[in-house]
């Protein structure tokens, strides 16, 4: 009998599925069969779970087919999930677009290709509740590692973009988060954009100024009597 090994990492991406359950409704008590249904195992969910209640971050119950799984630390899962990610761990490639209309145009390409992405960072906050200036374009892209740098040559040519020694105002990511990102995708002013959660994530890992577009997007939400995360 093969005895399983714990997740070494409770923030890689499968894992992340269980967190990421806990913290949309967390105020549910979770059983490993609701878990199984975020798109994981309820032996990874056991695990992850198993895991987080080391940490402190949750509470189980164990009465047999009753037992389940609450959040109880939010802050301190988030603390330490900003610990373990920051954005640069997205496969990123930078451009220069001079298109007034580049989200538009692009958003419209990428349609008519098929492909599915999904805007974070300031793409996505703008559309909410813009705050900090900045005007470049953060677009996740549902691609393999291999498809990736032909697929960026068709775009370089389709949206005429422009690639620099360094730097640039378009951003396209492969997203380490391949489980999540894009199966959480929400439309906000008819674009695809990141979950509230993946948001924050990408925010406040990216500085200088994501930290401080994250408190506003905070008290927006807060005005509005809801929660950003």
């Amino acid at each position: 009998m093969v005895k399983r090994r714990l997740v070494k990492n409770i923030f890689s991406d499968r894992s992340s599925l269980v967190l990421r359950a806990l913290l949309r409704e967390p105020e549910k008590k979770w059983t490993l069969p609701d878990l199984a249904k975020e798109g994981v195992s309820q032996g990874l969910a056991s695990d992850v779970l198993s895991k987080a209640e080391a940490q402190g971050y949750v509470e189980r119950a164990i009465k047999g087919p009753d037992s389940y799984t609450r959040l109880i630390r939010k802050d301190d899962l988030l603390k330490d999930w900003l610990n373990a990610y920051s954005f640069e761990r997205n496969d990123q490639v930078y451009y220069l677009s001079t298109d007034k209309d580049f989200l538009k145009n692009c958003a419209q390409y990428l349609s008519q290709k098929k492909k599915t992405f999904a805007l974070t960072l300031y793409s996505a906050s703008r559309l909410i509740s813009p705050y900090v200036k900045d005007d470049r374009h953060f677009i996740y892209l549902d691609l393999g590692r291999e498809e990736f740098p032909a697929f960026l040559k068709q775009l370089e040519t389709q949206l005429n973009l422009y690639k620099l020694v360094q730097g640039g105002n378009t951003c396209f990511a492969l997203p380490f988060y391949r489980s999540s990102v894009f199966k959480e995708r929400q439309k906000i002013k008819a674009y695809p954009v990141v979950s509230n959660l993946q948001l924050y994530l990408d925010l406040m890992t990216f500085p200088p100024t994501g930290t401080e577009e994250t408190q506003h997007l905070i008290s927006h939400f807060k005005k509005k009597g809801q929660s950003f995360v």
